[in-house]
C-alpha cells in the first residue's frame, strides 16, 4: 500500500488539466491537486511559496498546516512560475501562469503580477500573497473609482485585494466572505465543472434571493447571474493575433443604479464586472452615485472620463476600425462584441464596443496604470501609430 501512495503522490509534477474554451474544468488523477493527509513518510505535502520551475515541476516549502479544500498549492502557487515562462507544460497539462518571479516572456492576456510584486504600486492589481496594500492608496480610500455603491467595508474586495480573506462570517465582519486575494475577482473556481462564467469572473450575488447570506452556495449562475461572458483562446493569447485572441462580451446598454439591474446580471460584460470595484472612473461627476442617471452609457455625456462599453464609432477617425473590426482587431487595443462569436474564429460577432481591457490588463503590466501601452508616448499630431491611436487615428 506504501508504493501505491508514493506513487500516486509522485505525479504532483505531471498533471493532467485538461482547459476548455470558455472554463478550465481539470481532469485527471485527484493527486495532481489535492492530498488527503497532508502526510507521506513523515513530510507534509502542503506547500507554501509553490512555483512550477521549467521542465513542469511544481516547487515550494513543505507546509504542516494543509491548504484549503486539500489543496497541495493555492491559487498562488499553482498559477506561479520561478522560470520566465507563462505556459507550464506539466506531463499533458498546460497550466496558465500569472505571477512569474522574473520577467515574464510573452505574458498571457491578463497580464502578469511580476511588477506590481517588485515592488511598482501603479504596474498591477496588489493582491494578497502577492503584494501588499499600495502605497499610494490608503486602506481607507478603497479601490480607485470606488466610490460607495459596493460594499467597502475594512477588508471588502470591492476596497483592495491586498487585506487577508476574512473569517467568512458573512454581513457584519470585513466584508469579502473568505474570498479575499485571487478569489476576489475569481469568486468561485469550478475546475471540476464546465460553467459559462468566463475565466471564473464572478460576482458573488446579492439581495433576497435565497440563501442571501452564505456566498458559497452562490455560484449557482441560473439564480445569481452576475457573471461574465466570452470566448476564451486556447492559449490564453500566449500567442496572439488579429485571427488569435480572446473574444470579450460588451455591451450598449445604459446602466441603471447600482448596475444590478442592468449590469453585470443582464449584460455579463467585462466592464460591468469591472464596475463592481471601480465604478467611479467611467460616470459623470457631479452626479448622486445611486440615482439611474449615473451613466455608464450616452446618457451619461459629455464624458469627462473615456467611454467603456459604447459603441466604437463608424465615422471619422473611428471608421477604420469599426468598420471592419474583425479584419482591423487590434491585439494592442482589443474590444468587446454586443455578440459573442460561436467559436474561436468570430463567426457571429457583432457590435464592436469599447471596454475596460480595451486599454487595461487585469492582472498587471509592464506601464504605470496597468495600461497596455505606453501612454506617455502618445502625441497627437505627430503622425502616431499603436496605443490611443488604434482608434483615434486621425489626432
Amino acid at each position: 500500500m506504501k508504493w501505491i501512495l508514493v506513487a500516486l503522490f509522485a505525479v504532483l509534477a505531471a498533471t493532467t488539466m485538461v482547459c476548455g474554451m470558455a472554463n478550465a474544468k481539470v481532469a485527471g488523477e485527484c493527486a495532481n491537486c489535492h492530498t488527503m493527509h497532508n502526510s507521506q513518510d513523515g513530510a507534509p505535502m502542503a506547500l507554501s511559496g509553490a512555483a512550477w520551475e521549467s521542465g513542469g515541476f511544481l516547487n515550494g516549502t513543505a507546509a504542516s498546516s494543509p491548504n484549503a479544500s486539500l489543496l497541495v498549492a493555492d491559487c498562488i502557487g499553482c498559477h506561479s512560475s520561478a522560470s520566465s515562462q507563462t505556459i507550464i507544460s506539466a506531463g499533458s497539462s498546460d497550466i496558465p501562469i500569472v505571477y512569474n518571479h522574473v520577467p515574464p516572456t510573452d505574458p498571457l492576456a491578463g497580464g502578469n503580477f511580476y511588477w506590481v510584486a517588485q515592488g511598482d504600486d501603479t504596474k498591477g492589481h496588489n493582491v494578497y500573497g502577492i503584494s501588499g496594500q499600495d502605497s499610494n492608496i490608503g486602506l481607507d480610500e478603497g479601490a480607485p473609482g470606488h466610490d460607495g455603491i459596493s460594499c467597502g467595508g475594512p477588508g471588502s474586495c470591492h476596497s483592495t485585494l491586498a487585506a487577508p480573506p476574512d473569517d467568512g462570517a458573512g454581513p457584519g465582519s470585513t466584508g469579502n466572505w473568505n474570498r479575499g486575494g485571487c478569489q476576489g475577482c475569481h469568486v468561485f473556481t469550478y475546475h471540476h465543472v464546465d460553467n459559462a462564467a468566463y475565466r471564473f469572473l464572478k460576482g458573488h450575488g446579492s439581495g433576497t434571493l435565497p440563501p442571501n447570506i452564505d456566498v458559497v452556495h452562490r455560484e449557482n449562475i441560473s439564480v445569481y447571474t452576475d457573471y461574465v461572458t466570452g470566448v476564451e483562446d486556447s492559449d490564453w493569447e500566449q500567442t496572439v493575433s488579429t485571427a488569435d485572441h480572446n473574444w470579450y462580451k460588451g455591451s450598449t446598454e445604459e446602466y441603471f443604479g447600482d448596475a444590478f439591474f442592468n449590469g453585470l446580471r443582464v449584460q455579463h460584460t467585462v466592464t460591468a464586472f469591472c464596475a463592481g470595484c471601480h465604478w467611479g472612473f467611467h460616470g459623470p461627476t457631479g452626479i448622486d452615485p445611486i440615482t439611474p442617471s449615473l451613466g455608464m452609457g450616452p446618457m451619461g455625456g459629455p464624458w469627462v472620463r473615456h467611454p467603456v462599453d459604447i459603441a466604437l464609432p463608424t465615422t471619422g477617425e473611428f471608421a477604420t476600425y469599426a468598420n471592419d473590426p474583425i479584419a482591423n482587431y487590434s491585439v494592442e487595443t482589443p474590444i468587446g462584441w454586443v455578440t459573442l462569436p460561436t467559436d474561436s474564429s468570430g463567426t457571429g460577432a457583432a457590435g464592436p464596443v469599447v471596454m475596460c481591457l480595451s486599454c487595461h490588463r487585469p492582472h498587471g503590466s509592464d506601464q504605470p496604470d496597468l495600461m497596455r501601452f505606453d501612454y506617455g508616448t502618445m502625441l497627437a499630431g505627430e503622425d502616431g501609430s499603436g496605443g490611443c491611436f488604434n482608434c483615434h487615428t486621425a489626432k
